[in-house]
């Protein structure tokens, strides 16, 4: 066992080893600050997205009511009939681009 530990200890403080390890470090900062750039250009990328569209994920009854310029009733019978998709959640009732614009072409 005396023999390994001699060979370890040589292997660790050889120069070369020190020479990669610093290599090793240097690699790895280098990896690091280029997914910074990464997450500041997908941040970029994403926020001039929704600037452009404008869109919203998801719409409220009243929402939907004024674009299609119907009555919550009628828009609660369209509902129930099948004939609008929604997302229900508890409660909460929301509608997506989809739903909307599938309802407007079936119209």
């Amino acid at each position: 066992m005396g023999q390994k530990k001699n060979i370890l200890s040589e292997y660790y403080t050889c120069p070369m080893t020190e020479v990669i390890i610093n290599l090793e470090h240097q690699i790895l900062e280098e990896i690091i600050q280029c997914n910074k750039k990464i997450d500041r250009i997908e941040l970029q990328v994403c926020s001039s997205r929704s600037f452009k569209t404008h869109e919203k994920e998801f719409y409220t009854t009243e929402e939907v009511m004024e674009m299609l310029s119907i009555s919550r009733r009628t828009l609660l019978s369209f509902r129930n009939a099948g004939k609008i998709g929604c997302t229900k959640t508890g409660n909460t009732v929301r509608f997506t681009k989809e739903n909307i614009d599938s309802f407007k072409n079936q119209s």
